[in-house]
Parts: C-alpha cells; structure tokens; sequence
C-alpha cells in the first residue's frame, strides 16, 4: 500500500519494480485486485525458497539458512514446538514473542506518532474520507492516534475474510517475515529484513535511495 504512492514516479525514472509474495497465483490476483499493487509486478514463491536464501527470518518456532540464532529459533525451542499448530505460533507473535519490535508498532497505531505524517498521505484510499476527516478533530499534520490502528484493522479484515486464498497451502509460512532490497547492477545499496510482524521497511527511505541512484545513473549516462 506504502509503496503504490510510488509506483508512477518510480516508472518515470525506469526504476524497476518487483513484489515477491508466498502463496498461489489465485492469491496474487487477489492481493493485486485489493490493493491496486500492478499484477505486472507482483512474482509468487509457494515455498518461500527465494526468502529463505535472502536470509529472512522464518518466524517463531522455525528455524532459517544461515541466521543468528536467536531464542525462539533455537534448538530446544524448535523440539519443543514442533507439533504446535502455525496459529498458535501466530499467535504468540502477534502478542511480541519472538517478534521484536511487534508491541511498540502495535502501541505506536493506538497512541500516534508526532514524528509520522497523516495516514491520508502514506495510505491513500484506505480509509474512506469520512472517517479520515474524523481524525482531523486530533489535529492536523502528524499521525494521529488510533488512524494507523484503524488501517491496520481494515487490511486485517480484509485478509480474514480472504485467509484461504491470500494465505500459502503450507501454513507454517504464514510465520515467515520478509524484506525489501534496492539492487543496482548487481550491488545491493539498501537492505531490510523484518524481524518480527509490523516490522517493515521505511518505504520513504527505500524509495529516496531507490529515486536518488537513478538520477545518479542519468546523470553520469548525459555526461558521456
């Protein structure tokens, strides 16, 4: 959603752009249909193979390639978990348990944030106009408590009422976290691995650095 306000300028400055989500392609057209995110760009990797070679980390009670061990991926965990439902795992996630930073994201949605911008301008069409209007009685220009929450809850229902079709066949990767990378010529210039659920990348970040290498590249390629 974050990255869709991007998309046209991104296009304008032949920046590529490329979505890989787990699951089937029905869930694909489905995320695309819902979110407006161009079916063009979106790839689907039923079994999490190409997060698994970025290093992403694999969620509670799972164990990765080549990842720091951390407690809710360590062995005795692992033995004791093995036979526990993907949904309980989820839902101990969900509560910041071997989700770093989880809590503070949910806190931040309920409390507001003076340092982020009005949801309006990072999640355009989410909420409808009235109920953004509404949180205009807080104040104007920043993040507003409970807007954030609001948007979360509307994407949560909107994954609810379509978990079969959006969610991957082997639900264990629904506990898989993922990422974001900026590449240029094959030398990775930003890099974020999310940690825990809510823990995404600075999409205004990643686009600046996505943005400001390719004005770079336009102007070394009109020096020559």
């Amino acid at each position: 959603q974050r990255m869709i306000t991007y998309i046209e300028k991104l296009k304008e400055k032949d920046v590529d752009v490329f979505a890989v989500g787990i699951g089937t392609m029905d869930g694909a057209k489905e995320f695309s249909e819902l979110t407006g995110f161009p079916s063009s760009m979106l790839y689907v990797d039923s079994d999490a193979d190409s997060y698994k070679t970025l290093g992403f980390a694999p969620g509670f009670g799972r164990r990765g390639i080549d990842q720091p061990s951390k407690w809710w991926n360590s062995d005795p965990v692992l033995s004791t978990t093995e036979e526990w439902s993907p949904y309980a795992k989820l839902l101990l996630m969900c509560a910041g348990i071997g989700s770093p930073g989880t809590l503070q994201e949910v806190f931040r949605g309920y409390l507001g944030d003076r340092d982020a911008p009005e949801i309006s301008k990072r999640f355009p069409k989410v909420l409808p106009e009235a109920m953004t209007n509404l949180f205009g009685v807080l104040g104007e220009g920043y993040q507003r408590p409970f807007e954030l929450a609001t948007v979360r809850l509307v994407n949560m229902g909107n994954i609810l009422t379509r978990w079969d079709k959006l969610t991957p066949e082997d639900k264990q990767l629904i506990l898989q976290r993922g990422g974001a990378l900026v590449v240029e010529d094959g030398k990775v210039l930003y890099s974020h691995k999310d940690e825990g659920i809510l823990g995404y990348a600075d999409v205004d970040k990643l686009m600046e650095i996505a943005l400001d290498s390719q004005q770079k590249a336009d102007a070394v390629s009109s020096s020559m």
